[in-house]
């Protein structure tokens, strides 16, 4: 693919935010090969990314764009001190337009992966100061956790009826289908079973004035520990108001590499600063059951990306079973002072 960042580009770009650039160069991401744009000036190295709209949202880039950094703003007041500083731009917005497509820029972070539990313990706490700072600074309500449920109900619906079109006539990834479809099937159905206790639809209902902001991506190349030892989550391309039980979920699954002690350190973390009851832990045990990483591969099914996700999934089964069972265990071990 032919790169669309021209030197010439990314020096306009860049002189928006008051810096000038001395070398630059292009770093692909899991998604996309030219994601982010690292860019030498004299005061600093820094990361230039493009931002592309949501396409599970009706709004426009622009309009995703606003809200985003209307968010990281409001982070960056709070004294939130997990996320790169975003620079400003002459014009006074976080962000700017080139040819149609909004960009940022913030500082960029040199570092390495999470590697240790202690490491897993502070994304823990960076997860719980971000779910809990942004709590006291908004005013809204809506069903956030049963609005992320309804999607991933569609998503669950629309699995079933592809899984069941390949095995009827010899489809794509029919062998898949006939040995893990099956099982997917019947988690799905544990989750939506436990999700209509009336303990859980209760904590839910309460849960609508609560509202709090939430990364919605946490994977593990998003988040660097520097080089000074300090915890980074980067990409807050899609930042919201939505549900800190599916972003804690989420995280357990895209970062801990089923393993039991990384799980038990990022909840240890989160803890420390959000403690969470026996209805709570219930509830993120259930979404973490949920095969999304399969639902994702049914909806793209001739992308490569889909095909590697239903390897990684083969191949990691036994584990991300045996972190269920972890998971399940740790509801009934809730700390008495909880």
């Amino acid at each position: 693919m032919v790169n669309p960042y021209t030197k010439h580009r990314i020096r306009k770009i860049t002189r928006r935010f008051g810096l000038r650039p001395l070398r630059s160069s292009t770093v692909a991401s899991f998604y996309r090969e030219n994601a982010i744009i690292h860019v030498q000036t004299e005061s600093g190295t820094y990361a230039m990314k493009p931002f592309f709209r949501n396409t599970l949202l009706r709004t426009s880039t622009i309009h995703q764009m606003k809200f985003t950094a209307a968010y990281v703003e409001l982070l960056m007041n709070s004294g939130f001190s997990y996320m790169p500083k975003w620079l400003t731009a002459r014009s006074g917005r976080l962000w700017t337009m080139h040819r149609g497509l909004p960009f940022y820029m913030t500082e960029w972070i040199n570092g390495r992966s999470l590697e240790t539990s202690g490491d897993f313990e502070e994304l823990g706490r960076a997860l719980a100061t971000l779910h809990t700072t942004s709590s006291s600074l908004l005013d809204t309500k809506e069903p956030f956790t049963n609005k992320q449920i309804e999607l991933w109900k569609m998503q669950d619906r629309l699995f079933r009826r592809r899984m069941a079109s390949a095995i009827r006539t010899h489809g794509q990834n029919r062998k898949w289908y006939k040995k893990y479809g099956k099982y997917c099937k019947r988690l799905t159905d544990r989750t939506w079973a436990h999700l209509k206790s009336p303990e859980i639809e209760d904590l839910l209902k309460k849960e609508e004035d609560h509202p709090a902001l939430i990364h919605n991506d946490i994977t593990s190349p998003n988040v660097i520990i520097s080089e000074t030892g300090q915890l980074f989550i980067i990409d807050w391309d899609r930042v919201k108001v939505g549900s800190i039980y599916a972003d804690l979920a989420k995280a357990l699954m895209n970062t801990t590499q089923f393993n039991p002690d990384f799980i038990l350190a990022l909840l240890k973390g989160y803890e420390e600063r959000r403690p969470l009851d026996e209805t709570e832990r219930k509830l993120i045990s259930a979404l973490y059951r949920l095969p999304r990483e399969a639902w994702h591969a049914t909806r793209f099914p001739h992308q490569s990306r889909s095909l590697e996700m239903l390897d990684i999934f083969e191949q990691t089964w036994h584990p991300r079973l045996k972190a269920m069972d972890f998971l399940d265990e740790w509801t009934k071990s809730i700390p008495k002072e909880n």
